[in-house]
């Protein structure tokens, strides 16, 4: 079920929509709102409450793909609240001669996203050093269980009687 423009949906509605808990989503507008400087974005006069309009869910939406494309979670949401609303291009013919104009606009070409972390080989290497570390640790806890073990064993009984032997 898609909201219409006019609708606004409270928190838990919205989050549905969104596919994720109404906490994250109410995170977020916490965000925005700190981001943008303005404490009133979702929440209309009289109530505290935050409601969400289509256009809300929207830039969410964006913002939630901008983030599993590796993009922080902060920029995300910079980006996708700071864009202005997308308005149709209209071409306006003028009897006055002029350039010809273009009715297509050239696209930015879009860059691929560079993840800001480690790359995979650094990553595997890391679990290599990890993994040997957990060898040596478990190897050692072996040796202690070991003699642990020897120190507990109980020790042969003897009769009572030869108490003085032994």
């Amino acid at each position: 079920m898609q909201p219409d423009q006019s609708t606004k949906l409270v928190a838990s509605v919205a989050a549905d929509q969104l596919g994720i808990k109404a906490v994250t989503l109410r995170k977020y507008s916490t965000m925005i709102e700190k981001q943008l400087n303005n404490e009133d974005l979702f929440r209309t006069t009289g109530t505290s409450h935050r409601l969400y309009t289509a256009t809300d869910l929207g830039a969410f939406k964006a913002a939630i793909a901008l983030t599993e494309q590796g993009t922080t979670l902060a920029e995300a949401l910079q980006k996708s609240f700071d864009q202005p609303e997308q308005q149709p291009n209209f071409v306006v013919e003028s009897t006055i001669p002029t350039k010809p104009v273009s009715s297509v606009e050239p696209q930015p070409a879009i860059k691929p996203v560079q993840p800001s972390g480690p790359s995979n080989e650094e990553l595997y290497k890391q679990q290599q050093i990890m993994i040997r570390r957990l060898d040596s640790l478990n190897h050692r806890l072996n040796q202690v269980l070991v003699k642990l073990d020897q120190q507990a064993a109980p020790k042969p009984q003897h009769p009572w009687w030869q108490f003085w032997r032994y």
